[in-house]
């Protein structure tokens, strides 16, 4: 999973849904995220100039800190335990995939509740979810050419 990091920004409020809103910066616009709590800290207006900081997400800027005029608030964004999840070990998701008759391309790639693995049988390609406890979650088809796949196919052949 990759790491993500904290990031300032400054810009104008362009649009505001809910507790999220649009700032137009000079890098472009950046969709920002101040929570519940934050908007109860705080009133988001269409113009207002912006200097956030916070956590920069593929999706949107998760705000710590707003600071807007003589207006400063700090914002709390709760994490998402993945503790829970429990240790996996990729050999043991290699082993779920020969058990269903596959053979493993390449080494299992973790994820927060899973591990993906490409797998041929039969001559066909499978992209398999594998549960941590070894049970196989899901199955698709992979193309030849499935970028996802391709360094791992280019080995392969």
């Amino acid at each position: 999973m990759p790491d993500h990091h904290t990031t300032s920004i400054s810009g104008k409020i362009t649009h505001v849904f809910g507790h999220r809103f649009v700032v137009e910066t000079s890098r472009g616009a950046i969709l920002a995220d101040i929570t519940p709590k934050g908007l109860d800290q705080y009133t988001l207006r269409i113009g207002d100039p912006v200097d956030l900081s916070g956590e920069l997400k593929p999706s949107e800027l998760k705000v710590s800190r707003l600071v807007s005029g003589k207006t400063a608030i700090t914002i709390d964004h709760k994490k998402k335990p993945h503790e829970h999840h429990g240790p996996g070990e990729p050999r043991d998701a290699l082993k779920a995939a020969r058990a269903a008759g596959f053979e493993p391309l390449g080494e299992p790639r973790r994820k927060p509740k899973h591990f993906e693995v490409l797998g041929r049988r039969n001559h066909e390609l499978a992209e398999l979810h594998i549960e941590l406890d070894g049970h196989i979650r899901k199955m698709k088809p992979v193309e030849g050419l499935d970028p996802k796949w391709s360094e791992v196919l280019q080995k392969a052949v």
